[in-house]
């Protein structure tokens, strides 16, 4: 039976270490930036916004901080569901749930000319933040 009880602190404790995490992740101090920029058809040289960038931004982070909540929502509802109770089983479900959700919707970005580089770091995230957090909720929630 699927468990949709929620424990609030640890969602927005993982929502908004999620949020920093990949804020950091992607930034240009970050040494993949400019190689990631290219990846995913921006200009590296580009130093400043064009009135388009800064009117689409608050679309942009609202679908951020949307996703920053689904994400650990729909991991803590799984881990619930399955009863894991340990780092190890929560973090071996994040990393189910990664494989056959996130690789497989990363993959399928290659039909809109995606990089195999930016899929690949863009997972390297996904792998680790899932398989932490997914421990992180089954032992503290």
């Amino acid at each position: 039976m699927i468990d949709f009880h929620v424990s609030w602190l640890p969602l927005v404790t993982v929502a908004v270490v999620n949020f920093i995490v990949s804020w950091f992740y992607y930034s240009p101090a970050a040494p993949w930036f400019k190689a990631w920029q290219r990846g995913v058809g921006m200009d590296p040289n580009k130093k400043e916004m064009t009135e388009a960038d800064r009117k689409a931004m608050p679309g942009l982070m609202l679908g951020a901080v949307v996703a920053t909540f689904l994400f650990p929502y729909g991991l803590q509802v799984l881990v619930h569901s399955v009863h894991a109770v340990s780092f190890g089983a929560g973090a071996v479900l994040g990393l189910l749930v990664w494989v056959t959700f996130v690789v497989s919707v990363g993959l399928n970005t290659m039909f809109e000319g995606r990089k195999a580089f930016v899929i690949v770091l863009n997972n390297i995230l996904y792998a680790i933040t899932y398989a932490v957090f997914g421990g992180l909720f089954a032992v503290w929630s």
